[in-house]
């Protein structure tokens, strides 16, 4: 018999049956979907993260106190000792805290960032309107501050220009002198909501320590980016003596990071989601056995008609396939309508990935023709006469 010929067969017992046949399906096209989908979420992750991390510059270096310190080495006196380092070009220090800002009646919870003059500069943000901090601001102390996009358009809405006004945090009145142009979310998370001031401000008047949280330092330039690097570890283990009071990343250690990780958690979403293709592949087996039952006598037919073991053999193994591939092509229909509501609903970014669409594709095949070759074996090797005899 001519493979064309099983062929048509195999789709006869489909469309023979068709609200079964997408029942049986169902399981593949959810499998199928749920590969697609957690791929392109994790490969979408994957690509913002390491626009996010590249678009620092390729030449910052952090430095941050070591794991679980609790008296942090990272203070004024470090941040003086680095900036005067050769290979260094800038550095910016970072006070982290949070607090509630408020404008008349509307309030937020907010990060504050303590820092100084470079710190514009080296994390390559830009602002919309007004000014940044100054060092005047930083020798002084002053209550000065720059809103994130999202925190000014909360507290002073459309219609009120935050320049000029005063924002309150706890007892203090924060003067705003400039906007930073937005940087975007991430999901439901927005990278927006801070104010920035002075670092020596919550120094003095919020925490009453000379502590850092972070130190930014720019090397003078990429190629530096090593040699700066052994500079500053040289330079911090003189002054602390111990080479786990301080760490020291630079942008090729994270991005490294943030893509291993990305990487693992995508490999281990995809693994639960394709257990659901197993599942799907145990209803195709079990649909297979059930047609094959239902066929005895159209078998024995065929058989006692002159066809062979192999040719009932190959149209079952069709019809198995046909009935997961079908599957697949619905499945990867909705993981790409799945990933783009994902993007629009929750605004989490998703990256459609081709080889994620040609892996659910084959494992779509390779279930049918798995999972298809057992009741198809099993029908192959019906006696004839007891198919003729099967009421």
């Amino acid at each position: 018999m001519r493979t064309s010929d099983s062929f048509k067969l195999a789709l006869g017992g489909l469309k023979g049956n068709p609200f079964r046949s997408f029942l049986t399906a169902l399981g593949v096209i959810i499998g199928v979907a749920a590969v697609i989908i957690t791929v392109s979420i994790g490969t979408g992750a994957k690509v913002r993260t390491q626009s996010q991390i590249q678009r620092l510059g390729s030449n910052l270096l952090t430095i941050s106190s070591g794991y679980r310190r609790q008296d942090s080495p990272i203070n004024n006196s470090v941040l003086s000792l680095i900036s005067k380092l050769s290979l260094v070009d800038k550095v910016a220090p970072v006070v982290n805290s949070q607090g509630t800002m408020s404008y008349t009646s509307n309030s937020i919870d907010s990060s504050i960032i303590g820092t100084d003059a470079n710190f514009l500069d080296i994390r390559n943000l830009q602002l919309s309107e007004g000014t940044f901090i100054t060092q005047d601001d930083v020798d002084r102390s002053t209550w000065n501050c720059v809103l994130g996009a999202d925190l000014a358009t909360e507290l002073f809405g459309e219609d009120v220009d935050p320049l000029g006004n005063y924002v309150r945090y706890d007892r203090f009145k924060l003067y705003v002198v400039g906007i930073v142009k937005t940087m975007g979310s991430e999901g439901v998370s927005s990278n927006d909501n801070y104010v920035i001031v002075p670092y020596t401000t919550l120094q003095k008047k919020v925490t009453g320590s000379k502590s850092i949280s972070t130190i930014y330092a720019r090397a003078a330039s990429a190629k530096d980016m090593t040699a700066a690097n052994d500079q500053i570890y040289a330079a911090l283990l003189e002054r602390t003596g111990s080479e786990e009071a301080f760490r020291i990343s630079n942008q090729e250690m994270l991005l490294e990071f943030a893509t291993s990780s990305t990487e693992t958690m995508t490999l281990l979403l995809t693994g639960i989601a394709a257990v659901s293709l197993l599942v799907g592949g145990i209803g195709i087996m079990n649909i297979m056995l059930v047609s094959v039952a239902e066929r005895i006598r159209e078998i024995g037919i065929r058989k006692a008609v002159g066809a062979k073991d192999r040719d009932i053999l190959w149209q079952f193994i069709l019809e198995s396939a046909a009935l997961s591939l079908s599957g697949g092509v619905m499945g990867i229909v909705v993981g790409y309508v799945g990933s783009r509501i994902v993007t629009s609903v929750f605004s989490w970014p998703t990256s459609f990935d081709t080889a994620a669409t040609a892996l659910g594709f084959g494992l779509s095949v390779f279930i049918g023709v798995f999972f298809g070759a057992y009741p198809a074996y099993k029908g192959a090797k019906l006696d004839p006469i007891e198919g003729l005899r099967h009421e």
